[in-house]
């Protein structure tokens, strides 16, 4: 049987996913989960933003080994300047955590929605500071230094992928979940995709 903190991140990533984050209060998560002690949230993360930093760190930090792991081995084919394949390290595990959970991607969308939490909008994103985010600091570094362009014109193109890549990923999940995605690309087509037109828009 789930422990009771298991239960509690279940129930808030499903219910956070399909509401957003304002949408769903703690009570609601607390009985979703199966609980009857309304303070069960601040008992294990001690409160909303605890919970919520819990549900986006504990699936992001597998998401950095496959990073980590897909750039080690770019750099041993001696591809370290091969933009498509530094961009591809950088999307597909996101695009591949959809596969792997139906919720959790929808989640990080609606952290993207709530300038409280987007990583270009708040002062402390979630796991900004974390040695897990080693892989993406490197890999971005990677990509920027390949554009050589000044850094607000790098930062402007890399919240134009980022925002692309979130949501396309969490709206073909949705549409997946909701059983009317007859015309959806699968999951490497996507990938494809969004590789494709991240470099284009990189390099325009």
């Amino acid at each position: 049987m789930a422990d009771t903190r298991g239960l509690i991140l279940d129930a808030a990533e499903r219910l956070y996913a399909e509401r957003g984050l304002d949408g769903v209060s703690l009570r609601q998560i607390t009985e979703a989960a199966g609980q009857r002690n309304n303070a069960a949230v601040h008992y294990h993360f001690g409160g909303r933003d605890g919970l919520v930093r819990a549900l986006f760190e504990q699936r992001y930090a597998h998401l950095e080994e496959r990073r980590a792991a897909m750039l080690a081995t770019l750099l041993e084919e001696g591809r370290a300047d091969d933009l498509a394949g530094l961009v591809r390290v950088l999307v597909a595990p996101f695009t591949e955590a959809a596969g792997e959970d139906e919720h959790w991607v929808r989640f990080v969308a609606r952290l993207h929605e709530d300038p409280r939490f987007n990583p270009f909008s708040a002062p402390e994103p979630y796991g900004a500071g974390a040695q897990a985010t080693e892989a993406s600091r490197d890999v971005t570094a990677r990509i920027r230094a390949r554009l050589g362009l000044p850094v607000e014109a790098a930062n402007v193109r890399f919240y134009l992928v980022t925002t692309m890549v979130v949501h396309a990923v969490a709206d073909r999940q949705a549409m997946a979940t909701a059983g009317v995605g007859e015309r959806l690309p699968t999951g490497e087509q996507l990938l494809d995709a969004l590789v494709e037109a991240a470099v284009a828009v990189f390099t325009r």
